[in-house]
Parts: structure tokens; sequence; C-alpha cells
């Protein structure tokens, strides 16, 4: 199993006061290599919270994530990042690219904190995925100079970019346009079918959340 939740607990508010407001209650969840699952639920029913706890973003006050069999809740600060970056990707509903980089600046911008020089077969593993989404033209473009679906697609290959095992993706289709909300969803589709990727992605698109594999509704602080 890639990832487990066991018994999650997460809210906001100091615990005992009037103010606490539980989110997520005695959450359990798991996933298998290579699946793709939605996460549906009405707004502040705890989609992006419970996005933040598997991304290792956030903590919870009580219960267990692991991933590949190995607990992550516990990390350091330190260890957290290594993980992020060593495991993960993100694709956000806006693409929070570096304006002032190009489209190939922005991709290989992830590898940097390796602390090594970038590789040949890095460059080739962005190469090959620029020109499969279709924007290899636009490389040494900026972001200003780009359309919204290319800024998005060129988020899709950043978070790509390290092999992770794991994509969390947060409403990516919700800054776009019909026919680039569509483009995207068949592009992350096709991605994880074909490089073996695990998605889990928190929309409000039900277009987007019937091409997953399985689809969860977040309800009373659990899932569905």
């Amino acid at each position: 199993m890639l990832l487990q939740l066991q018994n999650i607990t997460k809210g906001y508010g100091e615990p005992g006061t009037h103010s606490y407001r539980a989110v997520l209650k005695d959450l359990n969840f798991e996933l298998a290599q290579g699946t793709k699952v939605a996460i549906v639920g009405p707004s502040g029913s705890g989609k992006t919270t419970l996005l933040n706890l598997i991304g290792a973003l956030d903590q919870p006050e009580s219960g267990r994530i692991l991933f590949e069999g190995k607990e992550i809740t516990g990390y350091s600060k330190t260890e957290l990042a290594t993980f992020r970056n060593k495991h993960l990707g993100f694709v956000f509903q806006l693409h929070h690219l570096m304006p002032q980089l190009s489209l190939w600046e922005n991709v290989l911008l992830p590898l940097l904190p390796q602390g090594n020089k970038i590789s040949k077969e890095q460059k080739d593993w962005a190469e090959y995925l620029i020109k499969k989404v279709g924007i290899w033209e636009q490389r040494y473009q900026k972001p200003s100079e780009m359309s919204g679906g290319e800024c998005q697609r060129t988020a899709v290959i950043r978070a790509l970019i390290n092999k992770p095992k794991l994509i969390l993706a947060d409403e990516p289709t919700g800054a776009l346009d019909e026919e680039n909300a569509t483009a995207l969803t068949d592009l992350l589709k096709q991605l994880s079918d074909d490089e073996g990727v695990t998605l889990v992605t928190v929309t409000h698109s039900s277009v987007l959340a019937e091409q997953m594999d399985k689809k969860f509704t977040i309800r009373k602080g659990n899932l569905e």
C-alpha cells in the first residue's frame, strides 16, 4: 500500500473551547500505487485540509500517516521537506509559476534543492514531458506570455519532474475555461496511466471526478 491514513483527527481553534471546530474525525484512508482518486465535498468540508495532511504540509492532531509502510507523522521540518521533494508532486488551482522564469526554468526549479548539477538525464526527462503535453515551442516564454492552459500544463510537468510516486492536485481545473479544463483532465489521467503515478485530486468538477478510478465524498469529517 502506497499511503495509509489511520484514525486521523484534525480541527481548527483551541481543543476543548467553543472556538474549536473538528474538520476530520477518526478518518481512515488507503491508497494503492497507480490509483487515481477524486475527493469531493462542499466548501469547508475538509478537502484541502485532508490534502495538506497527505502532502505533509500539515500534521494531524491524532492518528498516523504511513507512506510505503513508513510513518511520516512526527518527521522534523527538514525531513518533511525532503520527503515532499522526493516523493510528492503538487498541482494547485493557480499555477504558482515564477513570473521571472521561463517555462523551461520553471519546470527544472524543483531539481535545485537536491544540490547537484542538473543532469542530462533530468533535462531529457523535462524535454520529454514538455513535448508530450504539446508546449515545447513555448519553452523559453515566461508565464505572462502563455495562456492559462499552457501555464497549468507547465505546472503539471513541474510536479512530475522529480518522478514522484504521488501527485496531489487541489482544484487543478478551477481557474480554467471548459475547453482547457477538459484538456487538463485528460492530461492528468494520461500521465498517471503512462508514468504509473498515483493521483489524488480535490475538485468541485464532476467531469474531473468521474474520470478517476474512485470518488470519495467527505461527510461529517470522514470519507465515503
